[in-house]
Formats: structure tokens, sequence, C-alpha cells
């Protein structure tokens, strides 16, 4: 299915019956929604957006791509968004936004995104422990690549050794 028949059937189902239910695809909302596992439900936005909702957003870049992500604050008149498992920010115009994140099932179970202590206590770790996870994240790159380096290193010196190739 296409992004624009994505689109299509995701608006249809919100107006005709004030919501949409849909198993969630990729990866960028791990651990919180897993692929073909959870079910995500969609309403339309009836209130004021803050920090920490989930949004339906239609990135128009890519064939009306539908894109499920959390807003990490505002920005002019629209927000910066960004997927649980991803580390880079989206601007994401108002305009562009279809539905927010009413609620999910997990395993037969359901959170609701506003009644849930769980859930909330998820989104405040979340959000507050970025800037760690992200340092953290460079941290381990940066060292995996050095000891890669320092390893392809010591073997090359070894190989070169070992056959008697001088350089």
């Amino acid at each position: 299915m296409s992004g624009s028949d994505n689109l299509l059937s995701v608006t249809s189902q919100i107006k005709e019956k004030g919501r949409a239910l849909f198993y969630t695809q990729g990866f960028s909302m791990l651990p919180m929604l897993k692929e073909g596992r959870d079910i995500s439900v969609l309403v339309p936005v009836n209130r004021e957006l803050k920090r920490g909702d989930v949004v339906l957003f239609v990135r128009k870049k890519r064939d009306n791509q539908l894109v499920l992500h959390r807003i990490v604050k505002r920005h002019g008149d629209g927000f910066i968004i960004r997927g649980d498992n991803t580390y880079f920010n989206e601007p994401v115009a108002n305009g562009d936004i279809l539905a927010l994140l009413e609620g999910f099932f997990r395993k037969g179970k359901y959170f609701d995104c506003q009644k849930s202590k769980r859930y909330r206590a998820y989104v405040f770790l979340r959000l507050f422990f970025f800037p760690l996870r992200k340092f953290v994240r460079r941290t381990l790159r940066i060292a995996a690549a050095k000891i890669k380096n320092n390893v392809f290193h010591l073997n090359n010196l070894h190989l070169d050794d070992i056959l008697g190739i001088k350089r």
C-alpha cells in the first residue's frame, strides 16, 4: 500500500468512526511499540498538543509516508518530533499532523496514554534521559571504532610479519 493509500485509509477511518486502529510498522518507537505486535489507537486531535504526546503526521517528502513519533517541543507554529528509538529531531508543521495516539494494545492489554501511570512514567523517563542516552551512544560508538581500528591494525601488523611483507 502506498503512502497516499495509507493516508486515505487513516483519514477516512477517523472521519467515519472517530478513531483508527493500526498495527505499528517500523522500529522508531521501540521499546514502546513493536512492529507487527502492537496496535495503535489514533483519534482526531481534539486538544492542545503538548510535549510527550505521540502524533501521526504526514512526511510529504517521502510519498506521503505516515509517521508516528513523539513531540519533543513546540517550534514556531509546529513541533519538533522524534521517535523513541531515534536520535534525530524532525520539524513538523501543525497542518501535517493528522491524529493523536490515544492508546495502544500490547499483547492484548490496553494502555491509555492519558490515564496509565506506567505510560506517563515511561514518557517522563524517555524524554528526561534522552541526552544521557545520546551521550552514551556516541561514546560507545567512538570506543567501538577505536577498538576496531586497534584490532585490525594489530592484525595487519601480525599478518605482515608472518607473510614477510615490508612496508
